[in-house]
């Protein structure tokens, strides 16, 4: 510039030190100022202003802002529970058989001929997709730039970072996690997992959790959940593990204290569980850990615990047989529900399986039981009880038994709606709240048929009127809304008993049948079924088992077709009850329609399609001579196709134990 005879309004060095901004200028005023330019260069020019002469141009120094925002959309919140709600609403009326369209069995042997038992622990391998390790990228700086931004939520959150860092250090000094070394960081494929903080304050310990994320990944790359197979599913049937909750006159749970982290990481898949980390937040020093045991937040973890699980259970079989066996069929994830027909076979079972998982290295706890002998029991061969200071009776956080609130001291399962009723309060009335609500509702068994089925009602009802998700609800709507609400704080009255078997041993029986009585109107249709027992003494006891419900197609269809379908469901249902039992029993049909009691005796082929098919099955489920008519008054089932509120259920007979004379000899 000096060469052309110009001269800058500022200093060249005086820039260079102190390089800030003194004055903004808007478009529409920059031309008043600019008097003409000069092209220096390809990358720099010259402008002359009312001010003197200024340079513009590429700034050979890039400057850099991060902005992370860890963002949960409400909407999938709420699309997420009404997926919940409705593979609930699924249990026992269908198949768990998906075909994932992985190669189970190949998985499953790979599996077993590489886990290890090192150092008292076991030893696995991530499940790699073939070929897809090599594809990997490393994730660095997506794991980078989101954990800058974690920094500056904890320079504003001072007490987040101290229990964020007491979570690590814990990790540290259990093994849980290791330094990674300059070395190995130079030499290793690797991938790092961007993580963050869920905080839960109804928890009383482990408040806070960290949440590694498995499915990040930079644009166009995979992440690394995308390289692993999700394995096969090993848990056993959740709403058969419910059925099964009830059948023992003793129960108990438990569960493995951090299940997923007594589980070794093969070393060679442990670069692939980096994470950064900073020890002093004013420093700018990185530290990089790895996990050295299996973490949740990656697809394959729930799958390795159980693969783990069985591989030991089957691998002590001979030792323990009849505690091996039970222990396969009665663990979902880290949760132990077992039981017994007596305090001995329980004490048997429990310290068998304390044996067992310990030489797993692993800690069975919160050992809870409905027999206070069997407590005593435990702590004379060193199982501590917990003791839970939330029953029903005390109030607070509720014992939950996969989902369902239980009191240990009454034996009896209930309905803890403080929480719903806390979003009720903050929430409107719109379709999408609706949705929301109805997805919070936890209830596989059906203990509320009746009283869920008028809010699924009112959802039909909505969709009908082609109502948008965001919309205020509709007067006529409204009522029934509020008035559903308003009934909801009555569900702390549905009490039920644990035991189906009432206040009997198992061996006093002398037979058992279910029976399942199915209903419809033009709205719902609907199945549900009891246990009926009768005793060597000649008592009889008859309890509710289950049931399901479903609003009826918003195309429509006849009643008798309608009825149709309740059938459908009730055999379907049957079908799966029975496998659930621990004991032989006849099943036996009931419905208030002719129509279809002629239809299922009849022979199928005689009928239209729609008929033909659901007889069919129907006939396959069951045996046609084991169809009967009832009475509409005395079919339980009609509180399912119509709804009634949550006061009136709790103290339903007809509800729970079935019309009268299913009680007489």
């Amino acid at each position: 510039m000096e060469k052309r005879g110009l001269a800058l309004t500022f200093d060249v060095e005086d820039l260079s030190r102190n390089c800030q901004i003194s004055l903004l200028v808007g478009a529409d005023y920059y031309w008043d100022l600019v008097k003409g330019f000069q092209r220096l260069n390809s990358s720099l020019v010259a402008v002359e202003t009312v001010l003197g002469w200024s340079l513009q141009g590429r700034c050979d120094e890039l400057t850099e802002s991060i902005l992370v925002n860890f963002v949960i959309s409400e909407r999938e919140l709420v699309s997420a529970e009404v997926r919940r709600f409705w593979e609930l609403e699924s249990l026992g009326i269908r198949g768990d058989g998906i075909d994932t369209g992985l190669n189970e069995q190949d998985i499953l042997k790979e599996f077993d001929e590489s886990i290890q038992f090192v150092d008292n622990r076991y030893c696995v391998k991530l499940p790699w997709k073939e070929g897809m390790q090599e594809k990997l990228g490393t994730n660095r700086q997506v794991a980078l730039r989101r954990f800058n931004g974690l920094v500056e939520r904890f320079k504003r959150d001072p007490e987040l970072y101290r229990e964020y860092g007491e979570v690590i250090n814990g990790y540290l000094e259990e093994g849980i996690v290791e330094r990674c070394t300059s070395e190995r960081l130079a030499d290793e494929s690797s991938f790092y997992l961007p993580h963050h903080a869920v905080v839960r304050d109804d928890k009383v310990s482990s408040r806070l959790r960290i949440v590694f994320d498995g499915a990040s990944h930079a644009e166009g790359q995979y992440s690394l959940n995308d390289c692993l197979n999700t394995g096969p599913n090993l848990y056993p049937n959740l709403f058969e593990l419910l059925i099964k909750f009830r059948e023992n006159a003793v129960t108990y749970i438990a569960d493995i204290r951090q299940a997923f982290l007594l589980i070794l990481i093969d070393a060679e898949d442990r670069p692939f569980t980096r994470f950064f980390w900073k020890e002093d937040l004013n420093s700018d020093k990185l530290t990089v850990l790895n996990f050295t045991r299996v973490l949740f937040g990656l697809t394959p973890s729930p799958y390795l615990l159980a693969a783990t699980l069985k591989y030991h259970f089957e691998k002590n079989i001979d030792l323990f047989p009849e505690t091996c066996e039970s222990l396969l069929k009665s663990f979902w994830v880290d949760d132990l529900v077992g039981g017994a027909d007596d305090v001995e076979q329980a004490l048997k079972t429990t310290t068998e399986s304390v044996k067992i998982l310990k030489d797993a290295g692993m800690i069975l706890r919160k050992w809870q039981t409905n027999s206070k002998e069997l407590r005593e029991d435990w702590k004379k061969v060193g199982i501590e009880p917990h003791e839970d200071k939330t029953t029903l009776a005390r109030g607070g956080v509720p014992t939950k038994v996969l989902g369902l609130a239980w009191d240990p001291d009454k034996d009896i399962i209930f309905f803890d709606v403080s929480k719903l009723m806390n979003i009720l309060a903050s929430g409107c009335s719109t379709k999408r709240f609706l949705l929301q609500i109805l997805g919070r509702i936890f209830d596989p068994i059906g203990f509320l048929g009746p009283f869920i089925v008028s809010l699924k009602l009112i959802l039909q009802e909505l969709w009908a009127a082609d109502i948008d998700w965001d919309d205020k609800l509709p007067s006529s709507l409204d009522y029934k809304w509020q008035l559903w609400c308003s009934e909801l704080k009555d569900l702390h009255c549905v009490k039920i008993p644990r035991y189906y078997l009432s206040d009997f041993d198992l061996c006093e029986f002398i037979s058992f049948d279910v029976h399942s009585f199915s209903d419809a109107s033009l709205a719902a249709y609907g199945t549900v079924l009891y246990l009926r027992g009768v005793t060597r003494n000649g008592k009889i006891i008859v309890n509710f088992l289950c049931s399901k419900s479903r609003v009826a197609p918003l195309k429509s269809l006849t009643l008798p077709r309608l009825e149709l379908l309740g059938c459908l469901l009730s055999a379907r249902l049957a079908e799966q009850v029975s496998k659930c039992l621990k004991f032989e029993a006849s099943c036996y049909f009931w419905t208030d329609s002719s129509i279809c009691t002629y239809w299922i005796k009849g022979k199928a082929d005689d009928y239209k399609p729609f008929v033909k098919n659901r007889v069919k099955e129907i006939q396959r489920l069951s045996e046609r001579g084991n169809w009967s008519h009832c009475p509409g008054k005395e079919n339980p089932a009609d509180l399912l196709s119509r709804g009634i509120p949550a006061s009136n259920l709790a103290k339903s007979s007809l509800w729970w134990h079935g019309p009268p004379w299913l009680s007489k000899p």
